[in-house]
């Protein structure tokens, strides 16, 4: 299953396994809590046939954009315009039409509108405030899970 091909080694999974190195290592960390390889093979193959079969499952996408912008303009100012808010909340500037029906952002982001069906925006984030009163340890769990 594992060979180390070539003189330098590079590549120390078979191509077929579609694993790499980093997957490696964390499947043998999770060893230590329990889990195998055996079994996340199985869980990855459960994953493959729930997304042929159409059911719910972990879907197509293979990459995640993460738009953090610290010191960065308000969502507000952004993608999230309030219409209907007291103008000291309400953003200076005009929103826009997006290319889903109801969905606006502001003027500062024109292309972004145009393409806005290909992406997922996500308005929703919130977190649970266990101790995390400030926003640098709500980043920090936002960014790291714990």
């Amino acid at each position: 299953m594992f060979r180390i091909p070539g003189a330098l080694g590079k590549d120390l999974c078979d191509k077929d396994l579609g694993m790499t190195r980093r997957d490696i290592l964390r499947v043998g960390g999770a060893s230590m809590m329990g889990l195998t390889l055996n079994g996340m093979f199985r869980a990855q193959a459960a994953s493959a046939n729930s997304a042929a079969a159409g059911r719910a499952g972990w879907g197509k996408a293979k990459h995640v954009l993460m738009i953090y912008l610290q010191g960065g303009p308000s969502h507000l100012d952004l993608w999230d315009p309030k219409e209907n808010v007291p103008d000291k909340i309400k953003s200076p500037f005009k929103s826009i039409p997006t290319k889903i029906p109801g969905t606006h952002f502001t003027e500062l982001l024109p292309k972004l509108a145009q393409v806005n069906d290909k992406f997922t925006m996500i308005r929703s984030m919130s977190y649970t405030p266990n101790g995390l009163f400030n926003h640098t340890a709500a980043i920090y769990q936002i960014m790291t899970g714990y």
